[in-house]
């Protein structure tokens, strides 16, 4: 075989090595948490209605989009004295760490939302490279192991981050604010980043190899231009069919933001496509409509679910359009949903930590396949759950605990499965076009399931309006469904030297010493 990084021999990595790397995805899981858990406080009290906040959480699909693709292939090309992936993680986690001390102090919902995009831009920044680090650094044998640790420290992250204001509150009797929670965010993500960063060496060099072409750093943003295109074209002759120019209107805001939102929608599949064809395997592509459906509805969960609590458990009119008067007449209330919003993540995500090693173990016994299937239902399943019968803060809780189990196999099982079946010499840009799989849907749970959710007002007993955000964890229950069934489809498993040289048979590559 030619002389590659990945035909290397590497050393097994110790435990305190896998808990060094894991550290980075603590900090990255401090930043989304954030983010997921305060974007509704932010932007609603600035004027973000359903539908404006489902374009806002765009920010995270359309810079996974571009930016990780594009980082994942400058760094499989590129060697400093500082390694490849290394870079990118401290540059990544300083600035985002900057946007996020910003984000709460913005004045306008434009800066706020501003604020988001760069905060997803940068951790898009670190995020690729950092799991790039597990091929580049870890034997095959022990990828999955090193996946699940990963998991353990995004699950660990979030539970720090969604609990500790609750901790705060109950033991210590302060309530911390929205502008302090981000600063912590700010400061954990630079610190734990670090960690990794300082503990975590690249000493493998990759060497030249003539029979892998390296992909282009620009292919994304060809993707991205070419589906604009055909985008701009659908969605125009879609308007002039149906006979709406003569509502167009610059000065028509929801015009305006409903085009936008469809332009965006129908956007992602030219570029998924293009993505799948660039490196397609039958596999490839199961896992890839897998990793669809799945994130379909996780990020119904995240987008969604702190204003399904505000709303539909404490019963919180639509607070977009109150006066000031009335917003901080209803703020204690929202305050106390949102600290049991964190309540459930932070058990969402304790039970992720609890149980993602050992589904790494099942996975020996049983198969990924398998056991993949089986928690992505108990996920889906937990987000009926919460829809349909969900009525105290308790149930709330437990169900998107249960939820934990789906959430802990979504983040190691998929790119075990991925590692086994990627083309050596090109982890950076592989994982970076599977992300697209992960934006992708994305945009379709932050327009179409915003635009439904925004169709649906409901009168409260109380007094004054909201919606139906329950909507959302029902497309979320039937998303990660489908996602499991996708998965039992999988035919086979194999290790990742089998299929360097299946790979190599296939294209005939002939093989050198």
């Amino acid at each position: 075989m030619s002389n590659t990084l990945s035909q290397k021999k590497l050393p097994e990595f110790t435990i305190w090595q896998f808990i060094n790397l894991c550290m980075g995805a603590v900090g990255l899981q401090f930043a989304w948490s954030m983010q997921i858990q305060l974007t509704g406080r932010v932007t609603e009290p600035l004027g973000a209605t359903p539908l404006i906040l489902g374009l806002i959480w765009l920010a995270g699909p359309i810079t996974g989009i571009i930016v990780q693709p594009i980082v994942g292939a400058i760094s499989d090309n590129m060697w400093t004295g500082f390694g490849r992936r290394r870079p990118f993680l401290l540059v990544g986690a300083i600035l985002g760490s900057l946007a996020l001390v910003g984000m709460p102090y913005s004045p306008t919902l434009l800066m706020a939302a501003s604020m988001l995009w760069i905060i997803d831009i940068c951790v898009n920044v670190s995020q690729g490279p950092h799991r790039a680090l597990i091929p580049d650094n870890v034997p095959s044998s022990q990828t999955a192991l090193a996946n699940s640790f990963i998991s353990f420290g995004f699950g660990l992250g979030a539970v720090i981050a969604f609990g500790f204001p609750f901790i705060l509150k109950e033991i210590l009797n302060y309530q911390i604010g929205i502008k302090e929670q981000f600063i912590v965010g700010a400061v954990a993500l630079t610190t734990a980043m670090l960690w990794t960063v300082i503990t975590t060496p690249e000493n493998n060099k990759p060497e030249p190899s003539e029979d892998v072409k390296k992909d282009s750093p620009f292919e994304s943003i060809k993707m991205f231009l070419i589906s604009s295109l055909i985008s701009g074209g659908i969605l125009a002759v879609a308007i002039f069919a149906a006979g709406f120019p003569g509502q167009f209107d610059p000065s028509n805001s929801k015009f305006i933001q409903d085009a936008l939102a469809w332009f965006v929608l129908i956007l992602s599949f030219p570029m998924l496509g293009m993505a799948l064809k660039s490196f397609y395997t039958p596999e490839i592509g199961k896992l890839c409509s897998m990793q669809y459906f799945t994130w379909l509805g996780i990020m119904c969960l995240f987008i969604y679910f702190n204003n399904y609590v505000v709303h539909n458990i404490y019963l919180t009119p639509d607070l977009t359009e109150a006066s000031q008067v009335i917003k901080d007449m209803f703020e204690p209330t929202v305050l106390e949903a949102t600290n049991l919003s964190g309540i459930a993540l932070a058990a969402f995500n304790l039970v992720c930590v609890i149980v993602s090693i050992p589904l790494g173990i099942l996975c020996n016994k049983f198969g990924k396949k398998n056991v993949h299937a089986f928690a992505l239902t108990c996920m889906g399943l937990a987000f009926l759950g919460a829809a349909f019968f969900a009525k105290t803060p308790a149930m709330v809780v437990g169900f998107i605990a249960l939820a934990g189990i789906g959430w802990a196999s979504t983040l190691t099982i998929p790119f075990a499965l991925l590692m086994d079946n990627m083309k050596k010499g090109k982890e950076g840009s592989s994982l970076g076009k599977f992300n697209l799989f992960v934006a992708g849907p994305q945009i379709l749970s932050s327009i179409a399931v915003g635009y439904l959710i925004n169709r649906n007002p409901v009168m409260l007993e109380s007094g004054g309006s909201t919606h139906h955000w329950e909507y959302s964890l029902i497309v979320a229950g039937g998303a990660l469904i489908l996602a499991a069934l996708v998965a039992l489809t999988l035919k086979r498993e194999m290790p990742l030297e089998q299929n360097i040289i299946e790979t190599q048979e296939q294209e005939k590559i002939p093989a050198t010493v």
